[in-house]
């Protein structure tokens, strides 16, 4: 809404006036022109890391050495690459597939394969804490400083062993050097966009940090306007060396009308006009409410010692209605359903860690856990056949006609999720020889999860005490050339019940990887090979897609090759590319692909700085996205997602160190494509070409 706006607007003068007069952007040094802070940053940095970063948020020494497959993007980067999406970030590193965005109220990707719920989906972190156990809504990039993609068993995360891998995101922190900026964008189909972002000291030691955002669209999608609202403040008190606590609050308000995409057309997925909603506009918009109020403390007791730890509290609410296609009769007539939701999730999460160095040793133990109660409670209403007395609440896919009277909504599922969790992990990283390096950690888990169906009074118990491991080793061939292996098991709990109304048992999976790496002056070069297999990951089922179900085993493998070189002083070039080979094995399914999951894509991305010494000058980006035929569906009536090539571009005039000018273009060429679906009636298309106009002030 443009009060939101305006109100994000008048908050930049008072911003300013916080900060002494000497306040200044922060600076963004060419791409690739990257100086490690410690021997820590051994993972490849995509863009360039600031000084003094908040290490409490990140992955731990032992994953940053061992992690050469892994990859962090960094601010710089992120916008250069016109990231407003989780999902245009992860396109710089390979491996990463896009998923069913629950009529687009979320993040949803698969990493080398593997997939999330398609109603929940995949686990992503903040800050080294689960930010969307239960549900979380799409991210605003306003907030974040970097995104890692920490791939393979060894990218670990405070304990955490996935053998696909973990995406961290990092919160914007403090600084004790004063800075203020801010940046209105206004783009194609009425997108009006406001971010400010203003630190500095308050006192010797004691920094703060206020970013706002908000950001109205009228929607590429006919009626499916969105709002969003964020505000993000955060403190940092350093009273000495030793100690360092930071306290990151995040307040989120996301309206969207919820929107199921559109149909394939006799196995056609972009048949039906991009543009069409198939919905009811009557029905409102769906209202995403988060908050998020972290504290992480690190404390050094010398001697290479140290202690990290944090607590944070999360809670929302989704409400909403929704008209969802249910069921195609003939080549236009789509029958509807209409649903209501009412979800609520409470999240509790601690943990703590001990680190250090003994001889050639970098041991450490920690403990975490995490308590959630989440109530999920849905209305349906799926009507049948007229001959059989019910009404199909249809419209005709060319030639939509709103307004018709909804069903009555009846009772369909009020379950309540209630989790009680508690880890302890440990794990080494011996430097055996100059050359070799050996790591491997444990992890212990008890856990009691309870499901209690409100609408029959029936209660599910989940209690088990797994043991998970992980093994790893990087062996330096040369100066510049490293070889590695990792192998690692993992398992996640589920959430949600099936058609039965019985929930599910936790997924489980082992996987490895081997890989090369090479470093030289402007160049990082991988590539890695990753053998994964997991059971009990959910998907919509296949007899039934109004419900979830586990496929029996899921294997992908594949090989992935990440690139990023630097050419003369101001060409920073990004690449990858992947072959993924995800294979189900169930025969209850019809196919045996992995629901959206190409078998290649890849990006290439450059970047051209031409500043003078004062800052002054222009600089240029473009990029190509790849992704391959998917499978758009698992149901009997098998849909492809064809293959499709996207292009963006964008140049920025800096005219002077505070006032930068920016034009940006996705989807360049207006490639019509088909993003992602849940099944061959819930198909979300891509979006049009995207034009955006931005002007950067800083105070």
């Amino acid at each position: 809404m443009l009060h939101s706006v305006r109100a994000a607007v008048a908050l930049l003068p008072l911003l300013s006036c916080a900060l002494p007069a000497h306040a200044r952007a922060p600076e963004e040094p060419p791409v690739g022109d990257v100086a490690a802070d410690s021997d820590k940053d051994e993972i490849v940095v995509l863009g360039t890391r600031r000084a003094g970063q908040d290490r409490t948020l990140s992955s731990d020494a032992a994953t940053q050495i061992m992690s050469q497959s892994s990859r962090s993007v960094e601010r710089d980067l992120l916008t250069a690459a016109g990231a407003y999406r989780l999902s245009d970030a992860l396109e710089l590193v390979s491996g990463i597939s896009n998923q069913n965005n629950r009529g687009g109220v979320m993040d949803n990707f698969a990493i080398r394969g593997f997939l999330g719920t398609p109603d929940g989906g995949a686990e992503y972190y903040v800050d080294g804490f689960l930010a969307n156990r239960g549900m979380g809504p799409p991210r605003d990039p306003a907030t974040t400083e970097r995104v890692e993609l920490l791939k393979g068993p060894a990218g670990a995360l405070f304990g955490d062993i996935d053998p696909a891998g973990r995406v961290n995101i990092v919160s914007k922190t403090p600084g004790f050097t004063p800075a203020a900026y801010a940046t209105f964008t206004y783009g194609s189909f009425g997108t009006r966009r406001v971010e400010v972002d203003a630190t500095g000291p308050i006192s010797a030691t004691l920094a703060g940090r206020i970013v706002v955002a908000a950001e109205d669209s009228d929607g590429w999608r006919d009626f499916v306007q969105m709002e969003r609202q964020v505000v993000a403040p955060s403190l940092t008190w350093r009273p000495s060396d030793a100690v360092r606590l930071t306290y990151i609050g995040e307040i989120t308000r996301f309206d969207t009308l919820f929107d199921r995409g559109i149909p394939a057309i006799r196995g056609d997925a972009n048949a039906v006009r991009r543009s069409a909603y198939l919905g009811e506009p009557n029905d409102g918009l769906t209202h995403f409410r988060n908050q998020r109020h972290q504290l992480t403390g690190l404390f050094d007791l010398g001697n290479d010692w140290s202690i990290n730890g944090g607590v944070v509290w999360r809670s929302g609410t989704l409400k909403g209605l929704s008209s969802d296609q249910s069921r195609l009769v003939g080549d236009r007539t789509l029958w509807r359903q209409r649903r209501s939701r009412d979800f609520a999730v409470d999240d509790w999460s601690a943990r703590v860690e001990l680190a250090g160095r003994i001889g050639s040793h970098r041991p450490s133990v920690g403990m975490k856990g995490y308590v959630l109660d989440y109530a999920e409670r849905w209305m349906r209403r799926n009507p049948g056949h007229p001959a059989t007395g019910g009404n199909p609440y249809a419209i005709d896919v060319f030639d939509p006609v709103y307004g018709q009277t909804p069903p009555v909504l009846l009772p369909f599922t009020n379950n309540r999720e209630q989790r009680w969790a508690g880890t302890l992990y440990a794990q080494d990283l011996w430097e055996a020889t100059d050359r070799l390096t050996l790591g491997g950690g444990v992890r212990f888990d008890a856990y009691r999860q309870r499901i209690l169906n409100r609408n029959t009074g029936g209660i599910g118990r989940t209690v088990d005490q797994p043991f998970n491991f992980r093994l790893e080793a990087k062996y330096q061939a040369t100066d510049a050339i490293a070889v590695h292996a990792n192998w690692g098991e993992n398992f996640v709990l589920n959430s949600g019940t099936d058609r039965f109304a019985q929930g599910f048992a936790p997924e489980t999976g082992k996987g490895y990887e081997v890989g090369i790496a090479g470093r030289w002056p402007g160049i990082d070069v991988a590539a890695t090979w990753f053998d994964i297999r997991k059971s009990g990951i959910l998907t919509n089922d296949p007899v039934d897609s109004n419900f979830l179900a586990p496929v029996g085993n899921l294997r992908s493998r594949g090989i992935e090759f990440d690139g990023s070189v630097k050419i003369g002083p101001h060409w920073q070039i990004v690449g990858n590319y992947a072959w993924t080979h995800a294979r189900v094995d169930d025969s209850a399914f019809p196919t045996d692909h992995a629901l959206n999951v190409p078998d290649h894509n890849g990006t290439l991305f450059a970047l051209g700085r031409f500043l003078d010494d004062g800052g002054r000058g222009v600089s240029v980006s473009a990029g190509l996205s790849y992704v391959g035929d998917r499978a758009g569906s698992i149901e009997r009536d098998y849909v492809v997602l064809p293959a499709y090539v996207k292009a963006k571009a964008a140049v920025e005039y800096a005219l002077s160190p505070r006032l930068t000018l920016r034009a940006e273009a996705d989807n360049l060429f207006d490639e019509r494509y088909a993003q992602s679906s849940y099944s061959r009636v819930w198909i979300f298309p891509g979006q049009p070409r995207i034009v955006r106009l931005s002007v950067r002030v800083a105070s």
